[in-house]
C-alpha cells in the first residue's frame, strides 16, 4: 500500500477535478516552451495575443497588440498596481484605435460569457524575480495569470497555516508575477481556504465550504468552477481606501449568495423586497456596494435607480466615500429633503444616498417607475416613526431590501421590521448569516461581558426610570434616539459623571488595562455617556496613563464650554488617530468615545469596551460589535460593564437568545469552561507516570506516541491556553498555574519530539503572548527543549540505543528526531542526507498505519543511522566535495561500477548546464548525456537519473 503524499493524494487528485470541470491542463514542460524558456515571463504570450485580437475584433490588431502587452508589464509590482490591473481585466481601459483615431475600451476577459476564455493551469511553475521560486499550481485565463494554488500533503502539521505562510513568501519574492495575481488558494488535501493577494491577514484568510463538509472534490470544482472564478474577477474583488489606507478584500460566500439572491428578486420580479441579516463584523456596508454595482450592470432593468438609505449623516458621509472609493460612477448624495425629490421627480438613474429623514414629507408617488431598488442599512431604525412609510409612499413600485447587523427583536419595531422587508412566517429573512456561523468561520470572534464592581454601578431604579422604560415605550432603536432620552436623564446623568464615580473607574480602566490587555498588545475603548463625560475620563485618566495612552473623539459643537474645546480636533487629526489606532505599533492605545465610532468603524486591533453609557438592543449590540473583529492571536473581545446593564441580559437584549447566545457569554462561564478543561486533562496525568522525575520526559513522550492521543491533547491545550490568556493575570488562575506550566511542558514536548521540523523557527505560531511570556519568565519552562534526548549519529548509535534503558517507542521517538534534526543541520555540507529524510518518514508513516511494527521500525531506523555516520565518515577521507560525494553515495547505492570517477564526470556534467531546472530543452539534453555516461549500468537508468537530478536539485537549494 502506497503513503500519502502531496503529490499523490492532494496535486494529482487536483489536476483531475480540474480538467473535470473545463480547464486545459498544460504540463511544466509545455508551459516552459509557451514562455520561450524564460522564468521571468508572466504571460502564455502566444494564448494572450490570439484572445486579444479574438476578442477585440477592430480594436486589437497585430500593430497595437504588442502595445497593449508592453503596458500591462509596465504596471507598477504593489498593491496599488494589483489594483490597476484588475481594472484592466474589467475591461476599464483604453487604447487607441489608429483607423477610428480614437480611444476604445478593450477586453483581457470575456466576462459576460466565460465560455468565450481560455482557462489552462499548470503545475509546478517556476518563476524568478527577487528569487527564484516554484509554485504548485498555477491558473490561467487567457494566457494571464490569476492566481496561485498551494497544496499540502494532509499529514503536514499545520498545513494551511504553512501553506498560507508560504503563499505570503511567494507574493514577497515575486512581485512581478503577483502584481498580476488576484486571489490565492491553499488546501491539504481535505479543506480549501482562501483569499486576496497582497493582504495576507488572518482577517482575509477564509475557508470555502460546501454542504457534507469534507467533499474535496466538490470543494475544487465549486471554487474553481469557471463562471465562479470569472464572476470573482468582475464582481467579488473590491479594493477601497479606508481610514486613507488601501485595502483589498474577497467576498465571501455569504456575500456571494445575498447578492445573488437580491438579483434573482429583482428579474423575477414576483416578490419587491427582502431582509438580509448578517451579523456585525460580517462586511455587511460591501456586500450592499457590490450589490448596488451588480444591479446597476443588468441590461434587463434598463439603467435603474438605485437608492441607499441610512439612518445617520455621519454614516451617510462615509458610505458615500465608500462608493466613491470603489469606484461606483454617478453618485450624488441628496443634500436635502427638497433636493432628494428634485432628484426623484428628475428621474436621476444612477446612486442616491440619503438618510431615511430625508423621506419626511414626501408626497405620494413621486415616481412610479418599477426599476428603483431601495437598499436600505439597518433596516429595523427605518421603522421608526412614519419615515418608512413615507419612503414608501413616493416610491410606489420599487423593490425594497433591508440590511441588518442585528438580528431583529421581539418589540413593535422588530415586527414591522419583518412586515417592510420580509415575508413572515415563511420567509422572515431572504438571507440569514447568524453570530453562530460567523464565530464558527472566523469572520468574528466571541464576546465576553462582566460587570464591574457593584458600587460603581448605577442604581437599578434610575436604570429603569430614565433609561429602559422610556427607550421601550418611545420605541427608540438609534444612537441619536438613545442620546435624547439620555439628555433629558438628569439623575442618570449626575450619577454616571459624579466625578468621584469616574475616578474610581479611570483608576479601575488603567490598572486593568495594563495588567490584562496591554500585555497582549491590544487596544481599548472607553465608551462615556456623552461628550463631556468623555472630557472627564480623559482629566481623569490621564492620572493613572500616560498621556499620549489616550484620545477623545466626538464632535465639536461651537456652544461648547472649555472643558470640551480642550479636547476638539480637527477632522485632519481625527483620520490621524482612527488610522494611527488600528495599528498595534501606535498611539494612541486607547479612545475616549460616547456616538462617533461605536458604528462603522473597524479596527481588528481592539479587544476590550469599558462601557460606561447605557445602551439597548441594536444599539448595545453595534457598539460592542466593534471588539468582534478577529486579529493575530485575538480569540474574543471583552466588555467590562460599569453601568450595570449586563446584570439583566434579558432586560438590555429584546432578541431571541439563541441569535446572540454564541456571540455574547458571560464572563464568568468562561472560568467555569477554564475548570473544566483542567479537570479534563486529570485523567491523562493520571495515566502518565510523572512521580519519579527520572522517567518523566520519557513517560509522555511514550504515553503520546498514539497520533490520536497528542491530537486529543493539542487540541484541549489550545482551549486551555485562549482562555488562560484571557484570564490571566486574574487570582482565579493561582489554584491551577502550576498545573498550567506543567501542561505547557507537555505540549512543548510534543512538539519538539513529534515535529522536529519546529527547530527551523524559533517562532512557535500557536504560542500565545502571555504563555510566551510566562514561558519566558520561568527557567524550567524555557529550556524544557533542552532536556530532549538526542542520540548522537555515529557508528556506535546501535550499541547506545540498545544499552538505553528507556522503551522500544521512546527509542524510536528520540532516534526518528535525532535523525531528522541532524540531516536538517547537515543538509548544506551533505546534501546526499536528504533523500535519507523522505525513507525516515516512510518508515514513520508505515507504523503509525500499522503497517510495520515497533521492532521493524526501531530496527531499521537504527541502520539508517548508523548508514548516515559511515557515510559522513567516509565522505571526510574521500577527498570528494560535496556534489561529487553526493553523486558518488547514489551510484555506489545503485551498483554502478567505478563510482568514483563517474561521479566526478556527472558533477562536470551537470555544471555545465546548471540551468537544466529552468529549461526543458536543457534538461532534455542532459538526461541524454547523463544516459550516455551511464551505458554500461545494467539497472534502472531513468530512475537513477531522477534520484542525480534530485540531488542536484537539493544542492541549489531547490527543495
Amino acid at each position: 500500500m502506497k503513503l500519502i503524499t502531496e503529490k499523490r493524494d492532494v496535486q494529482n487528485r487536483v489536476i483531475d477535478h480540474l480538467q473535470a470541470i473545463g480547464w486545459e491542463y498544460i504540463p511544466p514542460a509545455n508551459i516552459q516552451e509557451k514562455r520561450e524558456y524564460d522564468i521571468k515571463e508572466p504571460f502564455i504570450l502566444e494564448i494572450l495575443e490570439k484572445k486579444l485580437k479574438e476578442l477585440n475584433k477592430r480594436i486589437i490588431t497585430d500593430e497595437n497588440a504588442q502595445n497593449v502587452i508592453r503596458r500591462l508589464r509596465l504596471i507598477p509590482s504593489t498593491l496599488t498596481g494589483n489594483q490597476e490591473f484588475l481594472e484592466y481585466l474589467r475591461g476599464k481601459k483604453t487604447v487607441y484605435v489608429e483607423k477610428e483615431r480614437r480611444e476604445r475600451n478593450f477586453k483581457l476577459i470575456n466576462l459576460e460569457n466565460p465560455e468565450n476564455n481560455h482557462f489552462a493551469f499548470t503545475k509546478e511553475y517556476w518563476f524568478e524575480d527577487r528569487e527564484k521560486r516554484r509554485m504548485d499550481i498555477v491558473f490561467f485565463i487567457n494566457g494571464i495569470p490569476i492566481c496561485d494554488f498551494q497544496l499540502k500533503s494532509p499529514t503536514v502539521w499545520e498545513a494551511e497555516e504553512e501553506a498560507f505562510e508560504q503563499v505570503r513568501i511567494y507574493s514577497n519574492a515575486l512581485p512581478e508575477l503577483f502584481k498580476y495575481l488576484q486571489f490565492y488558494a491553499v488546501s491539504e488535501g481535505l479543506r480549501l481556504f482562501y483569499g486576496p493577494t497582497w493582504k495576507y491577514e488572518s482577517k482575509t484568510f477564509y475557508r470555502w465550504k460546501i454542504e457534507n463538509g469534507f467533499n474535496f472534490e466538490k470543494l475544487v470544482k465549486t471554487f474553481f468552477d469557471r463562471r465562479e472564478v470569472t464572476e470573482t474577477l468582475r464582481s467579488y474583488i473590491v479594493f477601497m481606501t479606508v481610514d486613507e489606507e488601501l485595502q483589498k478584500y474577497i467576498l465571501k460566500q455569504h456575500q456571494r449568495r445575498a447578492i445573488a439572491k437580491i438579483i434573482r428578486r429583482v428579474l423575477e420580479e414576483k416578490k419587491k423586497k427582502g431582509l438580509i441579516w448578517h451579523t456585525q463584523g460580517a462586511y455587511k456596508s460591501l456586500t450592499m456596494i457590490v450589490s448596488a454595482d451588480e444591479l446597476k450592470k443588468i441590461p434587463e432593468l434598463e439603467n435603474p435607480t438605485v437608492i441607499v438609505v441610512l439612518d445617520r449623516l455621519e454614516l451617510e458621509h462615509q458610505i458615500y466615500q465608500n462608493f466613491q472609493a470603489y469606484g461606483f460612477p454617478n453618485i450624488v448624495k441628496a443634500e436635502s429633503k427638497n433636493h432628494l425629490r428634485e432628484l426623484l421627480e428628475s428621474d436621476y438613474k444612477g446612486l442616491i444616498i440619503t438618510t431615511i429623514h430625508k423621506f419626511e414629507r414626501m408626497p405620494k408617488q413621486v415616481n412610479e417607475r418599477d426599476n428603483i431598488i431601495v437598499l436600505v442599512d439597518e433596516a429595523h431604525r427605518s421603522q421608526e416613526g412614519d419615515l418608512g412609510n413615507y419612503m414608501r409612499g413616493a416610491l410606489p413600485n420599487a423593490y425594497y431590501f433591508g440590511f441588518t447587523g442585528t438580528p431583529i427583536d421581539r418589540t413593535k419595531i422588530g415586527r414591522g421590521t419583518f412586515i417592510a422587508f420580509g415575508y413572515p412566517p415563511d420567509e422572515p429573512y431572504l438571507d440569514k448569516y447568524t453570530i453562530d456561523e460567523s464565530i464558527e468561520e472566523g469572520t468574528t470572534v466571541p464576546l465576553y461581558y462582566t460587570l464591574a464592581k457593584i458600587e460603581l454601578h448605577v442604581d437599578k431604579e434610575t436604570l429603569e426610570e430614565e433609561f429602559f422604560r422610556v427607550v421601550e415605550e418611545e420605541g427608540i432603536g438609534s444612537i441619536e434616539g438613545i442620546n435624547k432620552v439620555i439628555e433629558k436623564a438628569e439623575k442618570l446623568k449626575a450619577v454616571l459623571k459624579a466625578r468621584d464615580r469616574i475616578d474610581k473607574i479611570a483608576k479601575h480602566i488603567a490598572e486593568h488595562y495594563k495588567k490584562f490587555v496591554e500585555p497582549l498588545g491590544f487596544k481599548a475603548f472607553i465608551v462615556a455617556v456623552d461628550r463631556e463625560a468623555c472630557a472627564l475620563y480623559k482629566e481623569a485618566i490621564d492620572k493613572y496613563l500616560p498621556e499620549e495612552y489616550t484620545k477623545v473623539v466626538y464632535t465639536p459643537d461651537y456652544k461648547d464650554n472649555e472643558l470640551l474645546k480642550k479636547y476638539h480636533i480637527s477632522d485632519e487629526e481625527e483620520k490621524r488617530i482612527r488610522k494611527d489606532f488600528k495599528s498595534a505599533d501606535k498611539l494612541p492605545k486607547i479612545l475616549i468615545v460616547t456616538e462617533k465610532l461605536l458604528t462603522g468603524y473597524d479596527a481588528p486591533v481592539l479587544y476590550i469596551m469599558y462601557l460606561d453609557k447605557p445602551l439597548k438592543d441594536h444599539t448595545l449590540l453595534q457598539a460592542i460589535a466593534r471588539i468582534n473583529r478577529p486579529y493575530v492571536g485575538k480569540s474574543c473581545g471583552l466588555v467590562m460593564d460599569y453601568i450595570g446593564i449586563f446584570d439583566n441580559l434579558q432586560r438590555a437584549l429584546a432578541f431571541y437568545s439563541k441569535d446572540v447566545e454564541a456571540g455574547l457569554i458571560d464572563f464568568e462561564k468562561l472560568k467555569e469552561r477554564f475548570k473544566d478543561l483542567m479537570e479534563s486533562v486529570d485523567k491523562i496525568l493520571k495515566e502518565m507516570d510523572l512521580e519519579d522525575e527520572s522517567k518523566r520526559i520519557q513517560s509522555i513522550i511514550d504515553y503520546f506516541f498514539e497520533g490520536e492521543k497528542r491530537k486529543e491533547f493539542i487540541k484541549t491545550f489550545k482551549q486551555i491556553q485562549e482562555i488562560y490568556e484571557i484570564l490571566s493575570p486574574d487570582e482565579f488562575l493561582r489554584d491551577y498555574i502550576e498545573k498550567y506550566k506543567l501542561l505547557v511542558q507537555i505540549y512543548e514536548l510534543i512538539y519538539q519530539t513529534y515535529n522536529p521540523e519546529a527547530e527551523k523557527t524559533k517562532i512557535r505560531r500557536d504560542i500565545l503572548k502571555k504563555t510566551e511570556n510566562l514561558i519566558k519568565e520561568n527557567v524550567e519552562l524555557l529550556h524544557i527543549a533542552d532536556n530532549l534526548p538526542l542520540y548522537e549519529i555515529n557508528e556506535d548509535i546501535a550499541r547506545t540505543i540498545k544499552a538505553d534503558k528507556i522503551s522500544q517507542r521512546v527509542k524510536i521517538a528520540n532516534l526518528y528526531k535525532s535523525v531528522k534534526v541532524h540531516i536538517e543541520n547537515k543538509r548544506k555540507e551533505s546534501p546526499y542526507l536528504v533523500s535519507i529524510a523522505k525513507k525516515v518518514e516512510e518508515i514513520i508513516s508505515q507504523l503509525r498505519e500499522r503497517q510495520r511494527s515497533v521492532e521493524s521500525a526501531l530496527e531499521e531506523l537504527t541502520r539508517i543511522a548508523e548508514d548516515i555516520a559511515k557515510a559522513e565518515e567516509e565522505q571526510k577521507k574521500s577527498g570528494l566535495n560535496k556534489e561529487e560525494f553526493s553523486y558518488f553515495w547514489i551510484l555506489r547505492r545503485h551498483g554502478v561500477k567505478n563510482p568514483e570517477k563517474i561521479s566526478k564526470d556527472i558533477s562536470n556534467i551537470i555544471a555545465k548546464k546548471e540551468h537544466w531546472i529552468f529549461n526543458e530543452n536543457v534538461e532534455r539534453e542532459l538526461r541524454k548525456e547523463l544516459y550516455k555516461k551511464l551505458l554500461d549500468y545494467s539497472g534502472d537508468v531513468v530512475k537513477l537519473v531522477n534520484e542525480l537530478l534530485g540531488i542536484d536539485r537539493i544542492i541549489r537549494g531547490e527543495t
